[in-house]
């Protein structure tokens, strides 16, 4: 039960990161246009680089499954960024279309 409540915080972590990486991406989109991407990627990449690094240094201090907090941690990023750039291009369509 322990490792699953373990994956599950970090599940929600990572969703976090997502959304806040989403957030940061729709941000430089709306503002600097197609060059907002390659100035927002590293930043996300850094975000996500940073949790991963944090989740690590969890489980080394507490004595957490370190397997638990990755592969929740990488979940939560990864479904959720299969999901929010959609939300994002369906954004960007609609506001294109006006």
């Amino acid at each position: 039960m322990e490792l699953f409540l373990t994956g599950l915080a970090a599940f929600a972590g990572g969703a976090l990161i997502s959304w806040v990486n989403y957030l940061l991406l729709r941000r430089f989109l709306r503002s600097k246009g197609e060059t907002g991407l390659s100035l927002a990627s590293p930043l996300r990449m850094l975000l996500s680089a940073a949790y991963f690094l944090a989740l690590y240094l969890i489980g080394k201090h507490t004595g957490l499954s370190l397997y638990a907090l990755l592969i929740g941690g990488a979940l939560g990023l990864t479904i959720l960024l299969a999901l929010f750039p959609r939300r994002l291009a369906g954004e960007l369509e609609g506001k294109g279309k006006e």
